[in-house]
């Protein structure tokens, strides 16, 4: 059933990754972020490698012949998207730092416009400019004050610094689209981005010395956001575009904030605020509106 519904595929995708940053926030609480990260990527790596690991090595010539491409999409999407959004979530609320991450289509047409000098359509620029203004009532907590002040909560200003991480993922993807099989190509830029954090987690754990009480939660945890998280939502996701297209697909993002909203407010007590309502309904009119600007300016060329 799952293979022939493509918005069930997408559903479940944004379900599992609003749900990690609920379980992100929980689990930064007992390990540091770096390392919470190396070990989520760990699992991942673990899993797909029985599976992939052939297919990579067929490839190794191609993969070595693109390292630079493959270094940069595993320093922006593995290693610093998800190391930033775990240090964010220790300053600052999951459903925050969800709501963030909406605005990641946004900052791919930004960013695209700037780093692969497509014409930016300026029918466009109402709806960037709506939803960066419900990115910035949201780590304003709806204060004008803190906004004109810039008393922003350092947890978000790290959520944004890992939107952008994503949204240059985004744009080397696009680069890199159908050039190898996305499992095989994920494998190798987990392995790659392993091997730069691995290192880094080390050092952090030397510094901070935690005490890591290891429990059925604890394991759960790790486990759900290095196989589900990781693995489960990306092969959805990717199933979902095979079958629809990505344009499709890209509004379903806006469902992540939705479930991480319902997931903290039930396992983590944490309470839907008013801002977070309005910053929400902003984001997701800029989105839809700039989306709609760049389907109207493909169709006419």
């Amino acid at each position: 059933m799952l293979k022939r519904s493509p918005y069930l595929l997408l559903v479940l995708a944004t379900c599992i990754w609003g749900g990690n940053f609920v379980a992100g926030k929980a689990l930064v609480l007992h390990i540091p972020p770096i390392t919470l990260a190396t070990l989520r990527w760990t699992l991942a790596f673990c899993f797909l490698l029985p599976f992939f690991g052939k297919q990579v090595w067929e490839l190794r010539k191609a993969f070595l012949h693109t390292w630079k491409m493959v270094l940069f999409l595993s320093l922006t999407g593995i290693a610093g998207f998800n190391t930033l959004t775990y240090v964010a979530v220790q300053y600052t609320g999951s459903i925050n730092a969800s709501l963030m991450n909406s605005a990641t289509p946004i900052i791919v047409v930004l960013l695209t416009w700037f780093m692969m000098k497509e014409r930016l359509a300026w029918s466009a620029l109402p709806g960037i400019l709506i939803s960066m203004a419900g990115v910035s009532w949201i780590i304003s907590r709806g204060s004008l004050s803190a906004l004109l002040h810039l008393s922003f909560n350092k947890g978000d200003l790290f959520m944004i610094g890992a939107v952008i991480c994503w949204g240059l993922y985004s744009v080397g993807m696009k680069k890199m689209a159908g050039r190898f099989p996305s499992s095989a190509f994920l494998l190798m830029q987990v392995a790659t981005a392993l091997v730069l954090m691995i290192p880094l987690s080390l050092i952090e754990w030397s510094i901070r010395l935690p005490e890591v009480e290891w429990n059925l939660s604890l394991a759960s945890g790790l486990l759900y956001i290095g196989l589900f998280a990781s693995i489960v939502s990306f092969l959805s996701w990717n199933r979902a575009i095979e079958l629809v297209g990505p344009q499709r697909c890209a509004g379903f993002l806006n469902l992540i904030p939705l479930f991480s909203a319902v997931f903290a407010t039930v396992f983590t007590g944490e309470s839907l605020q008013l801002y977070h309502l309005l910053g929400a309904i902003w984001i997701v009119i800029g989105v839809y509106l700039t989306n709609y600007a760049m389907k109207k300016r493909q169709r006419a060329v």
